[in-house]
């Protein structure tokens, strides 16, 4: 088999990964339009807390300008990232190994960091309909900005200004993502208070994403993130 076409070569391309998580898009979008604003507005991750203050000017559609804001720029930018993949058709059999690979992912990411208290998002949903809601949430929005977008940008940015090569400019952006990622989980009014062990928590566990992302791609990272949340949820609702 051609090596660019293989299942780790494909899994990782900005095609796949548009294709395996538009259904998760899809449920979750359904899903909050059967939530009153009044709850929509206690549903919150780290990608919340960004977008929400800059859509705050739109008053009380900026809840809904959120969803559709997020939508278009992410097919904007996997539209824009598949020009440099030569891929015409979706392999279904690779689609089924992401969904494996994702869920594996999310539970050695579950081992790795269950002795943390806490989620990687603020579990800020008081019934278990908002904790799935919210853990599909951040698994697609906060991997999206602070995976895609932030290491992106970062990498870019450090090209430009210190022309650092490759080997370099990734993990430091992989790092200082990271820190965004956990920073805005105490950012404005949507935002828990500073703490500086959940800080350093999160900090982690963003280290630990943002290397799986560069390593697997959005889909799978976005995926395993989901399912994290949703093993935390379960023991949540089976231990209370």
């Amino acid at each position: 088999m051609d090596n660019d076409a293989s299942y780790w070569n494909l899994s990782r391309s900005p095609y796949y990964s548009f294709i395996f998580t538009l259904p998760l898009f899809a449920v979750y979008e359904i899903m909050v339009l059967f939530l009153s604003r009044d709850q929509m507005a206690t549903l919150r991750n780290g990608a919340d807390v960004l977008m929400r203050q800059l859509l705050a000017l739109f008053g009380a559609w900026g809840a809904y300008a959120l969803s559709v804001a997020f939508i278009i720029g992410f097919m904007v930018v996997f539209l824009f990232q598949k020009k440099n993949w030569s891929i015409t058709a979706i392999r279904s059999e690779y689609l089924l190994k992401m969904l494996l690979e994702g869920t594996l992912w999310g539970f050695l990411l579950y081992v790795m960091l269950k002795y943390a208290p806490v989620l990687l998002m603020f579990p800020s949903g008081k019934i278990l309909a908002q904790q799935i809601i919210l853990s599909i949430g951040a698994g697609l929005y906060e991997e999206f900005v602070f995976r895609v977008v932030a290491i992106a940008l970062i990498s870019q940015l450090l090209k430009f200004i210190f022309l650092w090569k490759r080997v370099w400019r990734i993990p430091a952006a992989i790092f200082i993502s990271a820190c965004l990622f956990s920073g805005f989980h105490f950012v404005g009014a949507f935002g828990e208070p500073l703490n500086l062990t959940l800080f350093f928590y999160r900090l982690f566990a963003g280290v630990l994403l943002g290397s799986l992302y560069v390593a697997r791609g959005f889909g799978i990272t976005a995926y395993a993130h989901m399912v994290y949340d949703f093993v935390v949820v379960f023991n949540l609702t089976t231990n209370s």
